[in-house]
């Protein structure tokens, strides 16, 4: 079968273009026409795009052009070998589609080995052992008296008794707050860090 370039391009767009533009068209429609209705919507589309795909693969097809760019060749399916009868089939002739040219080989780069110096063997110093010396224990710095903390927005007295290193109850005795009282500490209140 031969075919037009018009029905060509009409094959190529129901074979390319329809899927997925009806793919599209299907899922805008599918609360009014539903699962089933969707299903048979893309069997439709796929069928007639299997369609649209074996008719431009068995037929014979003009060369496809846009200008001077030649999109498609000119192309006939392949014969199908007949057994000899003695008489000659009456076939088409086809003429094979001009050459194509070539380009030349590519140059090709052939690497060069360049010898490099081995490494010289430096000796390992030797170690020595030396007598580490004592640590000496550094003296505490002499307890300071109490300090005065104002408290901050955002304070609690667990961070404040970590921020100074010291317990909660220490901070609560020196004080002479209640562990209730800790827990209700007020913006710019003064606390005594023992």
């Amino acid at each position: 079968m031969v075919v037009s370039e018009t029905m060509l391009w009409l094959l190529l767009a129901l074979a390319f273009v329809l899927p997925p533009i009806g793919a599209i068209i299907l899922r805008l429609l599918q609360n009014r026409i539903g699962g089933a209705g969707v299903a048979a919507g893309a069997g439709l589309l796929l069928l007639i795009a299997a369609v649209a795909l074996l008719t431009i693969a068995r037929s014979a097809l003009p060369p496809l052009r846009i200008g001077d760019l030649t999109l498609l060749p000119a192309w006939s399916p392949p014969v199908a070998k007949a057994v000899d009868t003695g008489v000659a089939p009456d076939l088409p002739t086809v003429t094979p589609p001009p050459a194509l040219p070539t380009l030349p080989p590519r140059p090709t780069l052939t690497p060069t080995l360049t010898a490099t110096p081995e490494p010289t063997a430096t000796p390992e110093p030797t170690p020595t052992l030396e007598p580490t010396p004592e640590p000496t224990p550094t003296p505490e710095p002499p307890a300071a008296g109490p300090r005065r903390y104002t408290v901050q927005a955002g304070d609690t007295l667990r961070a404040i008794a970590e921020r100074f290193g010291v317990t909660i109850e220490a901070i609560l005795q020196a004080n002479n707050l209640t562990p209730a009282q800790g827990d209700n500490l007020r913006v710019g209140q003064e606390l005594v860090i023992p």
